[in-house]
Order: C-alpha cells, then structure tokens, then sequence
C-alpha cells in the first residue's frame, strides 16, 4: 500500500494510526481509510484565531485547597454511606493525589478541570463538581455572540464516536460519520479527556453524559475559535473528510436551561395502531405542559383503541417522582405500586421528624404503597413497553424499577447505563472561593424487588439500542410488539 506524505500526515494528525483507547480498537473501515485510493487530501485553509476562554481571575493555591477540604467534608457529612456507590481506599487514594497538586493558582475554569477528576470515582451521577450553572453560562456566551462545536455526537454500538447532528453549512458531514478530529485534537484525546472528569454510575453513564454535555466539556477543554475544522471518516465512503464549519449558536436539548414542552415531549400513533408517547424529562417547572400532553395522548390513544403503548424515555435524566406517577403510570394502571422497598438516609433540617438528631444515618423498610385513583376516564388498560436508554436516569430509573417489579409495563432496550438502586434528595456544598457546583445525595434507595443494586435495569425485551440512529431502536420495538400480538 501506497501512501504519500501529506496522507501519512492528515492521518496521523487524526488519530488514525493508533487504538482508540477504553472504547475500541480501530475497526477495519477506519483502516480502509488510510488506503491510498481514499484520495487523502489535506485543505490549504487559514490558521485558526487562538481559542477563546472565559477565565475569571487567579485562585490562590491556599483557598483551593480550602474549598476542596470543604467538598470532601460536605460529602461525609451529608452522605448517608459513599461506599455503597464508591471503592472508598481509591477514592481516598485519588483525592489525596488531587489536593496535593494544588500548588499553583487557577482560574475558575481551570479548578474544575482539575477538581473534577474525581467525579468518575464516586460512582454516582448525583454525586461531583461542575462548572456553575454552566447551561446559563453557555447560553449567555452564545447571545453575547460566541460559539460552541456545532454538533452533536452520539457513540455506536461498535464504540466508535458517530456524528448525531451538525449546525446548517456543514452539509458534506453526515449523519452516522465517525468521528476523527476536531481543530487537530483527535477523538482519542478527547474522549480519554471527557471521561477522564465525567460524573456518572458506570462508563456506560459516563459515555452518556459525555455525549450530550460535548459542546460543553469541548468549548471547557479547547477554547471557541469561531470557526471549526472537523474531520470525519464517511460512513458512505470510509474516507476521510475535512471541512471547516462556523460554530454553533443554539444548544442541544441536554445542554437548555429551559428547553420548551415542543422539544421535550411528542405523542403519535405509529402503524398497526401502536401509541408512542415521548417523554423527555419530570421537570416540576413543566408540570402543567406535561399534563396537557398526557391529557391529548391519552385520550387520543383510548379513543383509536390502539393495540399497545410505547412509553419512550430514552433521553429522559430524571426529575421528580409525582410527574412520572400521576401524568404517566396514573393513566395505564390502577394496581398499587411504589419504587423502593429500603432506604438510608441522613437526616438534615430539612428532611428531620421530632426527635431525630441532625446528621445521623437512618435506614428503613418501606412499606407505603401508592395507589391510582379507581376512575380515569383516559385510563389506557392494554399492554404498556417502556423504552429506555442509557441517559434514562433518577426519577426514570424509580419509574422503570417500579413499573417492572410490580408488573405494570414491560421495559424495552439494553440494561441501563444508571443502576437500578438509585440515590437522590441532592444536596449542594458550598464552594465559597471557586463558586464550583459541589453536589451529593442524602438517600439511597432499595429496588421493591431488593434485587439487583449492582446491575442496571434488565430489559423485559432486549433490543440493540441505536443511538445514532434511535428511530430504528424504536421500529425494532414496534415490530416486537407487533410479532408478538
């Protein structure tokens, strides 16, 4: 095999040549790319401005190391137990290495980047640091007219990084292309990087996060340069394709302070009479619009006598309880349920009865069961399938233990990125000299089976999940339901 210079450089530069380090090895269609016939070429384009940070001002090593003491008190003082989530010798080990490389001063910016390296090893999504309100923060940027990478990733079942959405002007990327570059930094770097600071359960989580927090752990780690050149191998072709596209000036859904109730919930009737009902989020703030969702889908799907309900909470984070329980579960069963069968918790002002003492650990069964109200005019009584994936998290995931442990709904997909014991009731810890968003749990829950903490939730029907392309997730599903009457 022939390969001139300038080939041998562009493939170099984008990570071609090397394993993509805890997600894949390289397939053989990036190594189809690296042959000479792909015609390689590498565009004479302009250099790039320099990046662009929004670094506040210096942090004295001293108040660093202050505001980290601060975390790591805050955690044991309002966590009920971190060794239900966390390995609590390495975790100590890795803390401890992180406070001592606190010798030198640090942008905001910066302290969180290197603070955050502990995030993967607490094993528990409601449990970090992150950069304040960042989702405000980027939409302030934005209006201000600075710019993000303008698209979205998702990963593919082979573990590769596959593009999931890109901003208009990029039209020779494609959705499903895989991912190489981005203004010289290869996916490699990137993603070890990310996931080097990223919260989350198990990877799988970690992964989920990363994929729809991109723009912002990019823009955190690399700067805005306004424009981007990015990179990609063809998923048509299996050639590489470099094209220098203006940033983005609008978020992704994950990444919306306050996306709308168009974005976050939809409902149809698919083919062969099955409902769909998405449901992107249990955000209280969109109560009212997800009860006139609800209302509209529901109705609709007992007035068309559809055959089955798919209920799709793939892209749903959590929120609170009461929204999944009486907008959703409410409308299909009327059997009593709840989502745990044990708990332990520290008790705080907020959450003390008379007589418990303030920072004690209580644990207990729970026994309280919540009941539908007998008459529901829109009531749908046919067999329900939840669809999960692997950002389903929180309040989804008490959904989904409740619904499969008490037999209301079948749930659809891969086992869950999020275990099925969750953690909740978040608490802040206050982080006076960065202003970092410090954050833990003060309950750990029980599945009502008591089974099956250290695994995710099983599938009642397993499907490959596409996150590239989730509507084929969803017609796998429809096409089950259908095969299966």
């Amino acid at each position: 095999m022939s390969i001139n210079k300038n080939a041998l450089k562009l493939l170099l530069q984008l990570g071609l040549f090397f394993p993509l380090a805890a997600m894949t090895s390289i397939s053989s269609a990036a190594a189809t790319a690296s042959n000479s016939r792909c015609a390689v070429t590498s565009p004479t384009l302009s250099a790039l401005p320099p990046a662009k940070f929004d670094d506040a001002p210096t942090i004295a090593p001293a108040v660093l190391v202050a505001d980290f003491d601060g975390w790591m008190s805050g955690m044991r003082l309002l966590n009920p137990d971190l060794s239900i989530r966390a390995d609590m010798r390495t975790l100590d080990r890795k803390a401890v290495r992180i406070r001592a490389e606190l010798t030198k001063s640090m942008t905001r910016r910066e302290a969180w980047l290197h603070f955050a390296k502990l995030n993967p090893y607490l094993r528990d999504a409601h449990g970090g640091i992150q950069m304040p309100d960042y989702r405000e923060a980027l939409e302030t940027y934005l209006k201000a007219g600075g710019h993000v990478v303008p698209l979205e990733v998702r990963f593919a079942p082979d573990g590769s990084l596959r593009i999931f959405s890109v901003a208009a002007g990029a039209d020779a990327i494609k959705l499903g292309d895989r991912l190489l570059s981005i203004n010289g930094h290869n996916t490699n770097q990137m993603l070890n990087n990310m996931m080097s600071l990223s919260i989350g359960d198990t990877p799988g989580f970690q992964r989920a996060f990363l994929e729809r927090r991109f723009a912002m752990l990019f823009r955190y780690f690399y700067g805005d340069t306004g424009q981007y050149d990015v990179v990609v191998q063809s998923a048509e072709t299996n050639c590489p394709i470099q094209v220098r596209v203006t940033g983005g000036t609008t978020l992704p859904e994950a990444l919306q302070s306050r996306p709308n109730a168009q974005e976050l919930f939809d409902w149809r009737i698919l083919a062969n009479d099955i409902g769909y009902l998405r449901v992107d989020g249990f955000d209280p703030d969109l109560k009212a619009a997800l009860d006139k969702v609800t209302q509209t889908a529901f109705a609709a799907f007992k007035e068309k006598k559809v055959r089955a309900l798919i209920i799709d909470v793939r892209e749903n984070g959590g929120g609170d309880d009461p929204l999944w329980q009486q907008d959703l579960v409410n409308h299909f069963t009327t059997k009593p349920y709840a989502q745990l069968s044990h708990y332990v918790t520290r008790v705080t002002k907020n959450n003390a009865d008379p007589g418990d003492v303030i920072g004690t650990v209580q644990s207990a069964d729970y026994n309280k069961r919540f009941t539908p109200p007998a008459d529901d005019p829109i009531r749908y009584d046919g067999p329900v399938y939840i669809l999960a994936g692997p950002y389903s998290y929180s309040a989804t995931i008490q959904f989904l233990v409740a619904a499969q442990d008490f037999g209301i709904a079948k749930i659809a997909g891969e086992e869950t990125a999020a275990l099925s014991c969750q953690t909740g009731q978040v608490k802040h810890i206050d982080m006076p000299w960065t202003g970092l968003s410090a954050t833990t749990p003060i309950i750990a829950y029980t599945r009502p089976s008591g089974k099956g903490c250290k695994r995710g939730v099983i599938p009642d029907v397993p499907l490959v999940n596409n996150e590239v392309r989730p509507e084929e997730t969803l017609n796998a599903l429809a096409a089950w339901i259908r095969s299966h009457g």
